[in-house]
């Protein structure tokens, strides 16, 4: 039943790439001005203005058109009473389609208010003839009288039904009147609603009030009229026009695919003797004839008459040349119609596909047809087609059967997303070739329709959560955003007239082409529609509404030239944005509110301060410092102080380049650098870290600011590094019995993977590239050498590469440099004896203390303090523990308590400190020295002697007393001291 909209959501069967080869042809000579002279009317076309093409005249349209809604019924459908739907006798009608008899038993109906929402409000439904007219279904029906009554719709669809016709004076002139216009719709023909939905359009072009998609006109006389019963089987030109000239905009008619010239003239003597003089309009022949979607008929209808003429040994070749052909021929029809008008009142256009640059050349150059056309007209849709399948780069529509499940999980955001790519790229490239091709041939560029293109193919127009998904897209706020952008895009590349498809329609399975979902729709509720009516403002096609823009803040003042930062922009204004700008740079943006727009920072060419504005239909913001924003630089590599790294790793490596200054990583290849250090803006260093394999890697650098390009001065070599050379080991000989820990000296040592000695492995640690330590396990008592192998291969065996392994006896002490010592301090003692090499342990009375290797029959130990007693000195080697004897016996002696026998002075003034030496015996290791139990400073003369200074004190007398590890000295007799207040 709506071949229009399936048409419309089949236009994905259409997109293609064919590259047509160029052949000849000949069309009859005629007048043709040079493609450099550009008509007024052509001119007037290269000027960016917005248009839309108007919805289908239909029973179930959510547009009311015309005040008399009966001139929106579809065509009498015969009934029979007790029979199925459709199934009554042949119609008798007159030549403008009203009923002149029935059968008995048959009755008609026409569909009306099929689907809502209609006007609210009483109809009016007035007949002239004799008969009997209801309608149908819902409602109800009040005041009858003889041909009106009133009529009040209900829920459900409806029908106006004629039960009964008298032949002589049969049941004609049929009207709907819509609530209020019972009186006045006659003179006013359109419902003022609608008039003001499309107020400020500049151009409405009627491709589906023509039906132009598999139209079946052909000879103007069956071409409807005004005065027809229906409007539904194509709009009358009449009527086209009137509308036209009530909006004061410039009609854009398509002829039929299989119209004869005499319909072709006809219809264009109709629009020069009713459209107002001031109007112009565009003339295009069919509508897509490169679309090969089902519901476009006309296309093999036009393929199968290029072959027929010749014109090329292929279908869609010979279509496009056909084309060609047949728009000049219906052009020069029009200028012969319009005369001296044409240049004025005349754009011709030849119809492209955006997605495909081949068809406007082949059609735009065949037999020259550019010189007799005024325009080049694509539909520059964005059909947020993307990379939805990770990892593989090709790109689907949305609503392609192969990405349908990830574009519902990935969700709306996602999709409003790749909307926005679609427009910033796919379609932006899409407009600029077509521009540069239609300035090469002198035309301009205009759009026969426009807009988003979410629809279903292949059967997912059927995945009710996929077409869910794509109304909430085309509700979606950010819709709005999309739209502004877009058409602003379209103004910036310099494209002309654009018509937005559609004005108004609901949203289903084959599409959401309505700017508005129903007529009466809120433009709050519509941001199609929104964005459509802050364009006409922009344009001055409508007052301006709104206030010029203004940014106060932005959250983020800084970012890389690579873009891709989300920022908030404070400010006034905001709700219309329709372009924010970073410098020249067009900027991705969401509204969030009129305060407020979420925006994604543009790539940049180069670094530096940019000012931020926002653009809306009143203007673009001032730029201020608080709307700037800084690009900075990402780093660079210009050189590397060495081309070769080692495969082991370690190599110190000098970066320069730019902009390295809070370098975070470097890279080779995939993997990190080790000690990255910034030297200087230009300048760091890094070690390189070790790679299994040797081949070239590229360096790159990242900051904060992005990561380095790869380029050649940034690449470097992975190598072998040279043969291991072992120089000398930090001990020649080893005992057999246990592993020995030997430091091996050399170069090229790092990466070392391997340490042989006499071909047995040895535990080892790389210290250096000049430097290990191993571990060489016991062997018996022979002479062997030691190797290092790495990635530079294995060291070579020589003199100083030689090891011996010794078999060690076991050990002896046969004296002691001292036997005795003191209980309370540490000794040192040299041990004598035999076998004494490698030792690893020495014993006092079973206690290890700590010793030193003189040589293979000395070391020198240190006794720690112990009680009084003799113990045994032993020594541990790989040949054992030395035997108890009397030669390692030691004895502790405690020494004897303190005597003071004499002192130097025994009398003292109270008021003066006196000098005193005390004599006696045992002082060694005195610790305190005491007067009348008071401590006081002391010197240590030797084992018999002591100073001191004793303190003013009052008279009397006090006993000096002296304190060693063996005790303290006695009180009395030689050790007192008087004081006295005169000597």
């Amino acid at each position: 039943m709506r071949t229009d909209r399936r048409a419309r959501g089949r236009r994905t069967a259409g997109w293609m790439v064919v590259l047509l080869a160029a052949t000849t042809g000949v069309l009859a000579p005629a007048p043709a001005r040079a493609a450099t002279v550009i008509t007024p009317a052509a001119a007037e076309a290269a000027q960016t203005t917005l248009g839309v093409n108007v919805a289908p005249v239909r029973d179930y349209s959510t547009e009311w058109q015309f005040v008399d809604a009966f001139r929106s019924s579809r065509y009498w459908v015969s009934q029979e009473v007790g029979a199925a739907w459709a199934q009554g006798p042949a119609l008798s009608v007159d030549a403008q389609g009203w009923v002149t008899r029935l059968e008995p038993g048959q009755f008609v109906d026409a569909p009306i208010f099929t689907e809502g929402p209609h006007a609210p409000g009483r109809y009016v439904v007035t007949w002239d003839g004799d008969g009997d007219v209801t309608i149908h279904g819902g409602g109800t029906i009040t005041n009858r009288t003889r041909n009106r009554f009133e009529y009040e719709p209900g829920v459900g669809g409806r029908f106006l039904r004629i039960t009964s016709t008298d032949p002589a004076n049969y049941v004609r002139n049929i009207h709907v009147w819509m609530p209020g216009f019972e009186h006045t719709g006659a003179a006013q023909v359109f419902h003022p609603n609608y008039l003001e939905r499309l107020r400020g359009m500049k151009t409405l072009r009627f491709m589906d009030w023509m039906q132009t998609n598999a139209s079946r006109h052909r000879d103007w006389a069956g071409y409807p009229r005004p005065e027809w019963s229906t409007q539904t089987r194509s709009v009358a030109p009449e009527l086209m026009i009137q509308l036209a000239n009530r909006v004061g905009a410039d009609p854009w008619v398509n002829i039929p695919h299989e119209a004869t010239d005499e319909w072709v003239r006809a219809f264009a003597q109709t629009v020069r003797a009713t459209m107002n003089p001031e109007l112009k309009v565009y003339v295009e022949y069919s509508n897509e004839l490169w679309n090969t979607a089902y519901a476009f008929r006309q296309t093999p209808w036009a393929q199968a008459a290029g072959r027929e003429l010749g014109l090329a040994d292929n279908d869609y070749q010979a279509g496009l040349r056909f084309t060609a052909r047949r728009s000049v021929e219906i052009f020069r029809i029009w200028r012969e119609v319009f005369g001296a008008d044409a240049d004025t009142r005349l754009v011709r256009v030849l119809g492209a596909q955006a997605g495909n640059i081949a068809v406007a050349e082949n059609v735009a150059s065949w037999q020259d047809a550019y010189r007799e056309a005024d325009a080049l007209a694509i539909a520059p849709y964005f059909d947020c087609s993307a990379q939805w399948i990770a990892g593989d780069s090709r790109t689907f529509a949305p609503g392609h059967p192969t990405v349908a499940a990830r574009v519902k999980a990935a969700g709306v955001t996602r999709l409003l997303d790749a909307c926005q790519e679609s427009i910033d790229v796919t379609v932006r490239s899409q407009i600029i070739r077509h521009k540069e091709l239609a300035d090469r041939y002198g035309l301009s560029l205009v759009a026969y329709e426009a807009g988003q293109h979410l629809s279903g193919v292949l059967g997912t127009e059927n995945d009710s959560a996929l077409m869910t998904l794509f109304h909430t897209a085309n509700r979606h706020q950010r819709m709005r955003d999309l739209y502004a952008r877009y058409l602003e895009q379209w103004r910036e590349l310099g494209g002309g007239t654009i018509a937005l498809f559609l004005s108004a329609d609901r949203m289903d399975k084959w599409g959401a082409w309505g700017l508005r979902e129903y007529q009466d729709q809120p433009l709050s509720a519509a941001p199609k529609a929104r964005a459509a009516d802050e364009f006409l403002q922009a344009r001055g096609q409508l007052p301006l509404r709104e206030a010029q823009p203004t940014v106060t803040n932005l959250s983020l003042r800084t970012g890389v030239v690579a873009g891709g930062a989300v920022l908030t922009l404070t400010g006034t204004n905001l709700a219309s944005t329709s372009t924010v700008r970073f410098g020249g740079t067009n900027a991705p943006f969401r509204v969030v509110g009129p305060t407020q727009l979420a925006v994604t920072t543009p790539r940049s060419n180069e670094s530096g301060v940019v000012d931020v504005t926002v653009t809306n239909p009143a203007g673009t913001s001032v730029p201020s410092l608080a709307a700037q924003f800084t690009y900075h630089p990402p780093p660079t590599v210009t050189g590397l102080s060495t081309p070769t790294a080692l495969t082991i790793g370690g190599t110190l490596v000098t970066l320069t380049g730019t902009a390295l200054t809070g370098a975070t990583a470097v890279r080779l290849g995939t993997v990190y650098a080790q000690s990255l250090r910034v030297l200087s803006p230009t300048s760091l260093q890094f070690v390189a870290p070790a790679r299994p394999t040797i081949g070239g890697v590229d360096v790159t650098v990242t900051t904060r600011y992005g990561t380095s390009t790869v380029v050649p001065a940034g690449r470097l070599s992975y190598v072998l590094p040279p043969r291991p050379v072992v120089s000398g080991l930090s001990a020649d000989a080893g005992p057999s019995q246990v592993a020995s820990t030997v430091l091996v000296n050399g170069s090229y040592l790092r990466g070392a993977s391997q340490v042989t000695i006499g071909g047995q492995p040895a535990r080892f640690t790389v210290l250096s590239d000049s430097q290990i330590r191993a571990v060489f396990p016991p062997q018996p008592g022979v002479w062997v050498n030691v190797h290092v192998t790495t990635p530079g291969g294995t060291s070579e065996a020589h003199s100083n590469t030689d090891f011996r392994y010794i078999t060690v006896g076991a050990p002896s002490v046969t004296s002691l440099s001292v036997s005795r010592g003191p209980t309370y301090t540490a000794t040192t003692v040299l041990i004598n004896g035999s076998q004494l090499r490698w030792a690893s342990r020495v014993t006092v009375g079973g206690r290890t203390v700590p010793f030193t290797q003189i040589s293979e029959t000395q070391l020198g130990a240190t006794l720690p303090a112990r009680a009084a007693g003799t113990v045994n000195i032993q020594v541990t080697t790989p040949g054992g523990v030395s035997a108890v004897g009397a030669g390692n016996a030691f004895t502790y002696v405690a020494p004897a308590r303190p005597v003071v026998t004499e002192l130097s002075v025994t009398r003292g003034l109270t008021t003066v400190r006196t000098s005193v030496v005390v004599t006696g015996t045992g002082f060694t290791a005195a610790s305190r020295v005491t007067v009348g139990g008071s401590s006081v400073p002391f010197n240590l003369r030797s084992d018999t002697e002591i100073d001191l200074v004793l303190p003013t004190r009052s008279v009397g007398t006090a006993n000096v007393q002296v304190t060693t590890p063996g005790g303290t000295s006695a009180t009395g007799g030689a050790s007192t001291f008087t004081w006295v207040a005169a000597l």
